[in-house]
This record gives C-alpha cells, structure tokens and sequence, in this order.
C-alpha cells in the first residue's frame, strides 16, 4: 500500500513528463482510481483455521506541475499563507502521527476559532489505525537526463479533507532530521499539511491546494534556501522571496519559448554567423548579473572567496610548472614568468568578455607539444623563432574565427558522454605521470649509493613532500563528508583544501627541512615582459605554420568544446545557458594576442573548468539504497571568481615572483597536479564503473546502469572505453613530437567511433543507460 511516502511500482517511464507530480488517492474524487483492500483466506493446516492475509491495491495519478503566471488561483492561495504562514520548526517526531499531531495543534493555536479535534482528523487522514498509513498524499516525481522516473524523497505533501474547517488551512513543517516515511520518501524534510472542507469547488479542493504547494517544494533550490532558515520568519522570508522568483522564470522562460519558436520559423536554413548571435542574445542580457549573482548572502560571499583562492592556487602553481617545461623547450625564450603572465592576460579578457564564463582557460601539455614543435622546425630551418610562432598562432585563430561564425560547434551535440570522459580521464592520468615521471627522475638522480654526492634525503623528501600534499588535500577535501561541526562549516573548510596542502607542505619542505637543499623554480630574466621584434618573413614560413596551425586549431576546438559541454551538463543545473560560438570566438582573439607577443596559447581546460563549477556550488546528499551520491543545486554564476583570481595572478607575475613563489619546493607543485587529478574523478562514470571491475558483486551502487544493463555489458562498454584512452595515452606519451602533434585528430576521431562502431558492438538499449547525452 503506498501510504506514508510508499508509492506502488513504478508505470513505464514513457509514461512520465520531465518533472510531475505523483498523488496517491486512496479515497479520491469520482473517476478517479481508488485503492481497495481485499481479504483472502488462506488456509495454514487442513484441519485448522483460515487465516487472514490483506491484499492491498494502489493506483498513481501522475499530475502537471502548477504555472503560476497562467493560475490566478495558486498565486492567490500562496498570497493568503504568506499573509499569516503558520510553520512548525523544531519537530524531533518521528512518526506520522505525532508530526501530524503537532501540525495539527500548531494550527489549533494559531486559530483558536477553529476548534479542531486532533483524532477526528488523523483519522480522516489514515486508512490503517494501526500503523496510520496515510491515505493520500503527493510527492515530486522527476525524469532525469536517461529518462528514469524518480520520486523526490525530501518533501511529501498531505491532503485531508474534513468537515471540520470550512475554508482551506495549510501548515508547513520543517524537520530538524530527516523522517523515513516509507519507500520513495526514506529522507523527508519539509511536510505540507492541506487541510481542505469535504464540499469545495473544484479549483478550491483539497487536491488543488497541494499542487499548489507541491510544486513549489518540487523546486530544489527553494528546498536548499529553506533549509537555511533558522525560525519561522526567516522561512516565511525565502519562502516569499523564491516563490517571486519561480514565478519570474516561469515567464521569462514562456516568453523565451515564444520567441524560440518563432525564431525557428523565420530562420528554418542556416545562415553565416546565425550561432553566433544566438549566444550573444542568450548571454548579454545576463551580463551585469555575472558580477552580483551570489554577492548578497555571507555564504554566497564566503563561497565566491573560497572558490578565488582555489582558482589562484590551482592556477598559479600549475603556471609555475609548466614555465619550467616551456622553459627548458625553448631554452628559455618562453620560461615561467611569460606562462604567469599568459594566464592572467587570458584569465582576465576572458572573465571579462567569454560567453560561458564559469569556464577556466589555461595552457595545457598538449599546447606544449605544438611549441615544441615549432622550436625544433624553426631551429633545424635557421627560422626566427618568434616569427615562425606567431604565424602558427595566427593561423590557429584564423581557423577558430571560422569554426565560430559557421556554427562547427553544432558538431558537438554527438559527442557524447563517453567521449568527455574518456578525455577527463586522460588528463587526469597526464597529470599523474608527469608526477611520477618528476619522482623516478629525482631517484634516479639523487638517491644511489655509488657516489659521493648522492642524497638520498633529497628524493625522500621530495616523495614525502608530494604525497604529503595530496593526502593533506585529500583529507581536507573529504572533510565534508565527516561528522563534525556543522554541514556549512564542514564544505567552509573542504573549500580550502587546496592553499592549505600547498602551504602547509611548502613551509614544511622550505623550513622544517630547510637544511636538505630541494629544487625550486628560479627566474632571472626579468626582460621577458619586452616585446620581441619579428625576424624576416618569408612564403614558406606563412604556408608551413599554416599545417602546423590548422592541427593546433584542432586541438583547441576539440579542447574548448569538451570542457564546455562538461561545464554545460545539465546536472549542473545552470541557468543562463551555454556560448559554444562566441567562446570560441573569444579564444580565438585571446591566442591571436597571446601568439604575437610570444605568450604561451589557451584554451577551456580540464579539470579546472568542472572543478570550478562545484566550488560555486550548493550540493545535496542523497541516499539510494545505501548508497549515498551528491547532487549540485544550485550554482553561483559569476564572474567574480575568475576575475579577481587572475587580479592575484598579474600580480604574482609583477612582485612575487622571483621571492615569495620560490619558496614552493618542486614536488609540492607535483602534488598539486595529483590532487587535481584525484579530485577530477569525483563524478565520473568511467572510473567507477573501472572500479567495479574489483568491487564484489553485491557492493555494487545501485546505479541505473547496474539496474538497466547486464553486468557483462557494463564490464564490455568499459573495455571499449579503455581501449580508446589507451590509444590517447600511447600518442600523447610517446617520444615522437609529430607523432604528438596527430593528438586531436585522434580525439576527433573518438566521436564516429562512438557513433558508428560502439553501436555495433554493444546494443542501442544499453547504450542509452551506459552513455547519457553530452551537456549540450
């Protein structure tokens, strides 16, 4: 019987709209399905009594949410509790009919005149006396991105109808901890009382005043906002301010519909420019938004400060590492100082003028491989180095701008999640074997014992200084999930995970073991911010970077996207939509600067951009099964973060450098690029479905992909995975740098491959649950 948060089995899911409301009526309307309950006799032995079994029957009516711009009546309900919003804080029951109970006198106190009789109406409210199974009730029913029907376990609202009011009552009720009201409802926090007159008008009912209500707590961000309050006015408070802005986007986003369909009307061929455009009239009217979204709150503020600091710190180190790799490349014509002040340049106009400004661009190894290149061609040729490299860059830009005014980021609607993952996986695996690749190289150097002036203190530390900085960051990172201090306290601290390893493990390996000599990055050349003149021009060198140009334009193309659509998922729950076109656009521009002045070129990264996502974000446990998985939401998208970070950075790049930044050992640098690849596997499928692969059987997550999908498939689909990223690996890591430059070709060519032969492989039935749409 579904009462008490128990629904009956779930119909089809073809059956259900992307989010609807589920009402059990178990004594409902004419017409309506109705739950009955039928006694069998079922005979125990053949000589003895029958004993007595229950049948019990229960139907689901699937209900439209409430539009309040269309519903007079639902504003007018909303208007009348808000005039006098009777809410109940503090319930430490545990049961149905003592958290109805309460409800109940809470109302009888606020209205005195109502004389209410407590039993009378928990009686019209249950339909079994003995456990008080509840008779009808609506909760949230949603439809998630693979089509799975799923209940809202967080709020339940309860219909009663009685002869003892003659007008609508409403009571709302937050719990201090979650109440398990059954199956479908295990972690209730908000519980709606309607108490309606058993003769009422049609629009007035009992079941119309709880899709009234229902609807609203079907928003997750106002049931995160909510849970904030801490006494009846504060809540009465955000419960006015979120129900205006429900209502504000629901118009806005009528509006926005009329004006797509009839944009699809008028422009039904495609037309130069037309994407572009179109990301422009999506994003421009949110742009002075971007600066104050999340300013007016101290956690928003707190949020957007923490969320700096890490983008500072996950930024500058990671600058510092790869200007000791440009460095060595180009013999120091690009070095550590330019890749410093490559990414605050780009940070910046990119805060300033991207589309998708959640997004963090940066130079990436693969950007590396390409200047190498053009070092060893312009080296072998007698080529002027910085000439031949702002061709190549110009080239590059050229090839974006095009990509960007002919929509080619339309292509990326069939890259699918498997395809981002892999990637995500592959840059997680590059940041790890650069780490590893530092260590053997610090052991193979230091650590021996046929010289004299081996150090085997060195490599120790510097293995103790690297996973020092990894766990540390890890712990912190993880502290979230701990049972201390408070839930905002603990995701206060889990914010800062990152600058505090970084600094703890550098003044441990710069003071603590300030006798032990470890290497640190050094800058002594403080001429590079001068503008380098060009050499002479030739033909041959504008065709020769063009090939060269065209791969590296590739590579940023497929680079930006991807990180893009990661950024863009739908889980993420943003609200002001995606700029593929004009992003591009604008890196585009960025490189064609950062090539002229011999700045290393950039591009939406990974795992910076999703990471930076969740660091602005409002996140929610919940428990399936015992398996517990967080879910964002609600997003701060501002610009703020990238803006002020890369503020910090210019000024890194002006004062602090050569001194202060000195200071970081080497392998703390590597640590950090450990971190970042540990915590990047977080939220992706690839990896823990690997991990299945040594995980027994019956601690497998219930997951839709293990509920939907044969396990040998499930194992099947991840070996086509691996196979994919091996090919990835074995180009990226081998000792051939033209062979390196072929990169995002393969990349590209992960995506027919998922089209075209995936389907051949493994069936489309399964491959739906294994392999969810992309973010765009």
């Amino acid at each position: 019987m579904a009462t008490g948060g128990d629904l009956p089995p779930k119909t089809p899911d073809s059956t259900f709209n992307s989010r609807t409301l589920a009402f059990i009526p178990l004594a409902g309307e004419a017409g309506e399905e109705k739950s009955r309950t039928y006694s069998v006799a079922k005979p125990v032995e053949q000589d003895g009594p029958l004993e007595c079994h229950s049948l019990s029957y229960t139907s689901r009516k699937l209900l439209p949410l409430k539009h309040y711009h269309n519903e007079a009546r639902a504003m007018k309900d909303i208007q009348k509790f808000l005039s006098n919003p009777i809410i109940l804080f503090g319930i430490e029951s545990s049961t149905v009919h003592d958290i109805v109970a309460e409800m109940i006198s809470k109302l009888s106190s606020e209205k005195p005149h109502l004389k209410l009789k407590t039993e009378n109406i928990i009686a019209s409210l249950v339909e079994d006396r003995s456990d008080y199974k509840l008779m009808e009730i609506m909760q949230g029913m949603k439809t998630n991105d693979r089509g799975e029907c799923q209940t809202e376990p967080s709020f339940v609202t309860i219909l009663c109808s009685s002869n003892e009011v003659t007008e609508n009552h409403v009571v709302m009720c937050l719990v201090d901890n979650p109440v398990n009201l059954g199956h479908g409802a295990e972690e209730i926090h908000f519980i709606a009382l309607v108490l309606s007159p058993l003769k009422e008008k049609r629009i007035k009912c009992a079941l119309e005043v709880a899709r009234t209500y229902s609807t609203l707590l079907a928003d997750v961000k106002l049931r995160h906002q909510l849970k904030g309050a801490t006494n009846p006015t504060e809540f009465a408070h955000i419960f006015e301010l979120e129900v205006h802005r429900i209502y504000t986007e629901e118009r806005a986003s009528e509006e926005k519909s009329i004006d797509h369909h009839q944009d699809i009307g008028e422009n039904k061929k495609w037309c130069f420019g037309y994407d572009l455009l179109n990301d422009i009239r999506r994003r421009a009217p949110h742009y002075l938004s971007d600066f104050t979204e999340g300013m007016k709150t101290c956690a928003g503020v707190q949020k957007i400060i923490s969320t700096i600091m890490f983008l500072f710190f996950s930024l500058i180190i990671p600058c510092i590492a790869f200007g000791v790799l440009f460095s060595s490349l180009t013999h120091g014509i690009i070095d550590v100082r330019k890749v410093i002040l490559s990414q605050a340049l780009s940070g910046l106009l990119f805060s300033l003028f991207g589309g998708q400004h959640l997004l963090v661009i940066r130079t990436t190894i693969p950007l590396t491989i390409f200047t190498k290149v053009i070092y060893s061609i312009s080296d072998e040729s007698e080529l002027d180095f910085h000439t031949f490299y702002a061709l190549t860059g110009l080239w590059t830009s050229v090839f974006l701008v095009i990509s960007s005014l002919t929509g080619l980021s339309n292509l990326m609607r069939y890259c699918s999640r498997s395809t981002e993952e892999i990637f995500a996986l592959f840059v997680s695996i590059a940041f790890t074997v650069d780490a590893i690749k530092f260590l053997a190289d610090e052991f193979d150097y230091h650590f021996c014992f046929d010289s004299e002036e081996c150090s085997a203190a060195k490599s120790l530390l510097s293995l103790l200084l690297l996973l020092g900085t990894v766990l540390i960051g890890c712990e912190i990172y993880n502290f979230r999930f701990s049972p201390y201090l408070t839930a905002a306290k603990r995701t206060l601290v889990a914010d800062y995970a990152l600058p505090v390893a970084v600094l703890l493990m550098a003044f441990t390996g710069s003071w603590i073991f300030r006798k032990v000599e470890m290497g640190t990055f050094h800058d002594d050349n403080p001429k590079n911010f001068v503008f380098e003149e060009w050499g002479e021009l030739t033909t041959g060198m504008i065709f020769g970077s063009m090939g060269i140009g065209f791969m590296q334009g590739l590579l940023i193309f497929m680079d930006q996207n991807i990180a893009a659509s990661v950024v863009n998922s739908p889980s993420n729950r943003l609200k002001k939509g995606p700029a593929y076109h004009w992003d591009i656009l604008v890196v585009a521009i960025i490189n064609a600067i950062m090539s002229v002045f011999g700045l290393p070129l950039v591009h939406g990264a990974l795992p910076h951009s999703p990471l930076h996502v969740r660091a602005l974000a409002d996140v929610e446990e919940r428990c399936d099964h015992g398996h517990v998985s967080e879910i964002i939401v609600d997003v701060r998208e501002t610009r703020v973060t990238t803006f002020v970070s890369h503020i910090l950075i210019w000024i890194s790049a002006l004062f602090l450098i050569p001194k202060p930044l000195n200071f970081i050992p080497i392998p703390v640098l590597y640590g950090l690029f450990v971190f970042l690849a540990i915590v990047a596997l977080d939220d992706l499928e690839l990896w823990e479905r690997l991990l299945l692969v040594f995980t027994e059987q019956n601690s497998y997550p219930p997951t839709h992909y293990i509920r939907k999908v044969p396990q040998k498939m499930v194992h099947y689909f991840t070996l086509v995975q691996l196979l994919q990223l091996a090919v990835l690996c074995a180009v990226s890591f081998s000792g051939y740098p033209y062979l390196k430059m072929l990169f995002p070709a393969f990349l590209a060519l992960m995506i027919p491959i998922r089209l075209k032969l995936v389907p051949k492989l493994i069936s489309e039935q399964y491959l739906d649950a294994l392999d969810g749409p992309a973010g765009q």
